[in-house]
């Protein structure tokens, strides 16, 4: 263990509440001093897992948030706004860890907002991004930065690159309310800034990865920042193989800087479509994460069909793509409406997510425009209306945050609320379980190859010892 992850260690784990473990053999039991959450742990993604720095596998679990003062969609020059976007505060974080059992964040940043000016860097912006990292560790969050773009810049989109990075300039500056995306992200303007933008019209995509070398050295090491996603949702029609050219470009910038920090890379925009991505050659970088979106027929019709088997398909072939790449395997977005089609989707979506033991993040904490998505209403003054407590109920459930061993298989049962973790080679060191609070309000009962451990929850998790093959987890009766 170098010094620079000691320190991440130390400052992520500052205000986390932990309770005493019991460390269990098939024979005894002996009390031993809790361990800080896995979930703030710097961590290695190797061999097709995460793992963290006692060696132990670890799932991400948790949600999407577009925060207010992060997410830029507003402009300096008397243009409307494209939308209002929430903020996001430590309560949220403890409602994220504690009410839902979460232990992860993805944190949409925008290039336009970090270097607004060619080559002059927004401290105060990685001042916010790093605030809301901290808040977060303080309850076991862990967050990955994403470097966020929805048809490629607000000028012509919805948000990513600054104006000065448009090539060709665009023939018109668009502004709010955003009520045609989809018209957007088909335009001249963006299909055209795309492909300049991956041929380096103009050094475009070599001064981009400057700026995710900045961000990268800016957020390497501080508390709760876990990895940096390259770009979300890269767009290309054609000549795929310059989204891996530039994946290797982008990442070795940030690695000259930030030699650690764990690196997350998407496919081409179009699996959110086609549900199969096109794996050319292994990635050239370790320590990398295959990030792709898991949105099957949801921007067709709603998931009309409701084909559970569907979804298992995508993200079967998920890991099977990672496998290709020499990648570790994690979904950055996933959902739906928040309708009943949209509920069972959520739920069908995290079976399959479970059953191939892959992290994922839900889309969206909160949304005050477009589909008006998450986990809250929109109130008529257009602030925070009541939660929508049938979205919290589908994504708060049970998961293996950390799994001393390797994680063989783990299933919930939501008829009985009951989660059961099989274990292969179990080390003897601590586990960590997540226990949301809407799902068992009066505790857990936890049994080790049907031996009962005495584990009190804490923060929406519980940590326990068990040197056997099957962990179960119950409602306290």
């Amino acid at each position: 263990m170098n010094g620079r992850r000691q320190r991440v260690w130390a400052g992520a784990c500052v205000g986390v509440a932990t309770s005493s473990v019991l460390l269990c053999t098939l024979a005894s039991c002996e009390a031993t001093d809790p361990t800080p959450p896995a979930s703030v742990d710097a961590f290695r993604a190797e061999g097709g897992v995460l793992h963290d720095e006692q060696g132990r596998e670890i799932l991400l679990r948790g949600l999407n948030a577009r925060v207010l003062g992060l997410f830029d969609v507003t402009f300096d020059d008397g243009r409307t706004p494209l939308e209002t976007i929430p903020p996001f505060v430590e309560e949220d974080c403890r409602v994220m860890a504690e009410d839902l059992g979460m232990n992860h964040l993805r944190l949409p940043v925008n290039w336009s907002a970090i270097e607004p000016v060619q080559g002059t860097y927004d401290e105060a912006y990685l001042s916010r991004i790093l605030a809301i990292a901290d808040a977060c560790s303080k309850h076991g969050i862990s967050t990955l930065v994403d470097l966020h773009q929805d048809a490629f810049s607000k000028e012509i989109g919805e948000d990513g690159a600054p104006l000065w990075a448009i090539v060709p300039p665009p023939p018109e500056l668009l502004e709010g309310p955003l009520e045609d995306l989809g018209t957007r992200r088909t335009s001249a303007p963006v299909m055209n800034a795309f492909d300049s933008f991956f041929n380096d019209a103009n050094g475009v995509e070599t001064a981009y990865a400057k700026m995710a070398a900045w961000l990268a050295a800016g957020i390497d090491g501080k508390p709760g920042v876990v990895g940096l996603e390259l770009m979300n949702e890269p767009v290309l029609i054609i000549f795929e193989g310059r989204l891996d050219d530039f994946h290797d470009r982008v990442a070795a910038e940030v690695r000259k800087v930030a030699p650690e920090l764990t690196v997350f890379f998407e496919p081409n925009s179009l699996r959110n479509l086609t549900d199969r991505a096109d794996v050319r050659r292994p990635v050239a970088f370790d320590d990398a994460v295959y990030a792709p979106h898991v949105y099957t027929d949801v921007f067709e019709d709603g998931w009309a069909s409701m084909d559970a088997q569907a979804i298992r398909d995508s993200v079967t072939l998920v890991r099977a793509e990672a496998d290709d790449l020499g990648a570790t395997p994690y979904v950055g977005e996933f959902g739906a409406a928040p309708d009943a089609n949209g509920l069972a989707y959520d739920r069908a979506a995290l079976d399959a997510f479970d059953r191939e033991r892959i992290s994922a993040a839900f889309w969206v904490y909160e949304e005050w425009s477009q589909g008006s998505w998450g986990l809250y209403d929109t109130a008529a003054n257009g602030e925070r209306g009541p939660l929508r407590a049938d979205v919290a109920d589908a994504v708060a459930r049970p998961f293996p945050m950390a799994v001393a061993g390797k994680l063989d298989a783990f299933a919930y049962e939501a008829a009985t609320r009951t989660l059961t973790v099989q274990i292969e080679a179990a080390s003897g060191g601590t586990h960590v379980l997540s226990v949301p609070g809407r799902v068992y309000p009066s505790g857990v009962v936890i049994t080790c190859d049907g031996t009962a451990v005495d584990a009190t929850p804490s923060g929406g998790r519980v940590e326990v010892g068990c040197a056997g093959s099957t962990l179960v987890m119950a409602p306290a009766k």
